[in-house]
């Protein structure tokens, strides 16, 4: 865009020399024809100057319709250029928000897996503590059944002793 800002605006100042050169020829054409012709050659000189004269005249005007056209696309371009720069301004502070934006999720998720991993390692402390009292309990649990087996054994022994002294009696 700004390359073809800086070509347009090259091209309208070799159209405006051109423009001034052209009317420089016109005004010296005209100060020609100015002069009265003496002699038939200069008459034929004359027309053929006249003859330039207007072509220079219908250049001049086409030079002058091409130096509007290129100012109205310069403005039409420099409005561009605004529009775009605007536009490149808000895409900048959006995306500088986004990026604010995503250092905070970053620093949440940084902070959430601090403490999610802080939970595992407590979480894992508990059950190795919970397992440590369930194999007690486990421990604890055996040497009960041993002792209820030891007594029902001997209650039962008993209990044959008395049979036996009941039916010897």
């Amino acid at each position: 865009m700004l390359a073809e800002l800086q070509r347009l605006q090259i091209l309208i100042k070799t159209l405006t020399q051109q423009l001034q050169d052209k009317r420089l020829e016109n005004i010296q054409l005209q100060a020609q024809l100015a002069t009265p012709v003496v002699n038939p050659e200069e008459q034929q000189a004359r027309l053929a100057l006249q003859h330039q004269l207007e072509l220079l005249q219908v250049e001049h005007a086409q030079g002058v319709k091409d130096q509007e056209t290129l100012s109205e696309r310069l403005v039409e371009l420099g409005r561009s250029h605004q529009d775009l720069q605007s536009n490149h301004e808000g895409l900048k502070a959006t995306h500088t928000q986004h990026q604010v934006e995503q250092n905070q999720l970053r620093s949440e998720i940084q902070q959430l897996k601090q403490t999610l991993e802080n939970e595992r390692a407590d979480f894992t402390q508990i059950k190795a503590q919970l397992e440590a009292e369930r194999d007690g309990l486990v421990r604890k649990n055996e040497f009960a059944k041993q002792k209820v087996e030891a007594i029902i054994h001997r209650l039962s022994m008993l209990g044959q002793s008395t049979s036996t002294a009941d039916t010897a009696n």
